[in-house]
């Protein structure tokens, strides 16, 4: 079984549509939507390929109308762009954003896997980044109970073997903010997880940001963003 697994579309559907494996199935880390152009499309893209997810800290925004619990610096962008987010989607669309749960744990090549949107120890705020020392890696593999723990939530890819467990952070899609403006991701199969990077068309998806009903000052950052993986 050959899994795309991904985080953080965003809504970029250029960037997401950018993504060639091929795959068996899909397992999605959460937040499909803010920041990003085309809520909808992405929203489609996972329904049609039936794909396995979690729930993201800003799904869980959208849907239930409360605080993201985002960092200080990307806060406010997160807040101009959910306004567009409820105008883009309807009801029903809205309902599936918030519909899955904070967790899911399956298998893969005989090596148990535990899928989660931010952390185990908190599954929609805790920031787990390459900077993360070991010894608290060491304890999200206790909670997980799981030979590969994958995450999302900090746009920074990263792999670490800790106590004989394989912890991967996927990185993000559709916003990168690891200073390389490619959509990031994973594969995984038979037990091995692969990170890998895809270009897309960085000035398709700015062209549609800048078509947005947004202030130009949050355009401006969102802008900067894709176009260079990180804030100004």
């Amino acid at each position: 079984m050959r899994t795309l697994v991904l985080s953080d579309i965003h809504a970029n559907i250029d960037a997401l549509e950018a993504i060639s494996e091929s795959f068996d199935a899909v397992l999605f880390l959460g937040d499909v939507v803010d920041y990003g152009p085309d809520p909808v499309s992405c929203i489609d893209w996972l329904r049609k390929r039936s794909a396995m997810r979690v729930r993201g800290n800003h799904d869980n925004a959208v849907a239930f109308r409360v605080d993201c619990g985002c960092g200080q610096a990307y806060l406010h962008l997160s807040l101009a762009t959910r306004k567009y987010m409820w105008q883009a989607l309807d009801a029903e669309q809205l309902s599936w954003t918030g519909s899955a749960q904070t967790s899911l744990a399956l298998e893969s090549g005989g090596r148990r896997v535990f899928a989660v949107h931010a952390a185990p120890s908190d599954h929609l705020f805790k920031y787990v980044t390459p900077e993360t020392p070991d010894s608290e890696l060491d304890e999200e593999g206790s909670v997980a109970g799981a030979d590969i723990v994958l995450m999302g939530h900090t746009h920074k890819p990263f792999t670490r073997q800790v106590s004989g467990r394989l912890l991967v952070n996927v990185g993000s899609i559709g916003q990168p903010r690891d200073g390389i403006a490619a959509a990031s991701y994973a594969v995984l199969e038979d037990g091995q997880v692969e990170l890998k990077r895809v270009d897309y068309n960085v000035g398709a998806a700015v062209a549609k940001l800048r078509a947005l009903p947004l202030e130009q000052r949050v355009i401006d950052e969102l802008v900067f963003i894709l176009e260079n993986a990180g804030m100004p």
